[in-house]
């Protein structure tokens, strides 16, 4: 038990330890979003650079232009290497990064290249540098219909027990998914990431082997729908809000507190009062 001189802890002093408990947590919740690993004006930046260098390469692209696509892809790759990602994303998300470079300077140096393929290629570089410099809206979120419509019309092949169609879709939603993997190595856990691996690979076993294995992708499949929701944040098909937790400004902590110090600070002087006036106060008069 507290206690101060003779007796016990004042209510006025009570109030300003209430106050003081009070402020250390909001000044330890503003610490802790401050001692972060923030990303710098620098990095942003640079990561708006390599954005809009990759949105460059992705329109010479699609104007069939392979020329400037190849320079424009040398660039985008030496702007990549002076960036600093700590804070951005994690180690798997940068190796992701590096490596979709690298196989699109691949496909765009081959001989043999055809639109398609050129196009596929730097369009995950583009997904992916764009999920870097938006985090809470990345482009690669469009993607969430086309496979969501994509895994339903698997599952339905698979109930009618067509094969053919089956693998189709599973096809299509491989392709959709190889589009976007990269930029979910950025914007996500990679565990996540390699849930889905896990499921695409194993419902490839099951429609490359018997009868009997293509029976056993519906549960498969009722995982695959969880992990795309959860890989999209969706829980239906209704617009995707991220929830930002707001940052609460330093003032307001400082300014709450004072009124907060004065409204108890008042209340422990009327208990005071009251107290003195009760007991102390009303003894001495009574003497007199």
């Amino acid at each position: 038990m507290f206690v101060f001189g003779n007796g016990r802890l004042g209510w006025s002093s009570l109030a300003v330890l209430l106050v003081l408990l009070v402020l250390a947590g909001c000044v330890k919740k503003e610490q802790s979003v401050e001692q972060g690993n923030p990303v710098s004006p620098e990095q942003l930046r640079q990561a708006a650079q390599l954005n809009a260098a990759a949105d460059e390469l992705y329109r010479y692209m699609m104007d069939g232009d392979i020329e400037k696509a190849r320079d424009k892809l040398e660039q985008l790759g030496s702007k990549m290497t002076e960036i600093r990602f700590e804070g951005m994303t994690s180690v798997e998300g940068v190796s992701a990064l590096s490596e979709t470079i690298v196989q699109a300077k691949r496909v765009l140096q081959s001989v043999h290249v055809t639109p398609e393929e050129g196009q596929a290629a730097v369009a995950k570089i583009r997904l992916a540098t764009d999920a870097l410099t938006h985090a809470n809206q990345p482009m690669w979120l469009q993607y969430y219909k086309g496979m969501k419509e994509a895994a339903d019309q698997l599952g339905q092949a698979v109930q009618l027990r067509d094969r053919g169609t089956a693998a189709k879709q599973l096809e299509e939603l491989q392709f959709r998914y190889n589009t976007i993997r990269p930029s979910l190595l950025i914007s996500r856990q990679p565990f996540q990431v390699e849930k889905m691996d896990s499921l695409m690979a194993f419902m490839r076993g099951r429609l490359s082997g018997a009868e009997s294995d293509l029976q056993q992708l519906g549960g498969a499949l009722e995982h695959l729908r969880l992990t795309l929701d959860e890989l999209f944040q969706r829980t239906d098909r209704s617009a995707y809000v991220p929830m930002v937790e707001p940052e609460v400004p330093m003032a307001s902590v400082v300014l709450l507190g004072s009124v907060i110090v004065a409204i108890l600070s008042f209340a422990a002087w009327r208990i005071f009062d009251f107290e003195r006036n009760s007991f102390g106060g009303g003894n001495r008069r009574g003497g007199r």
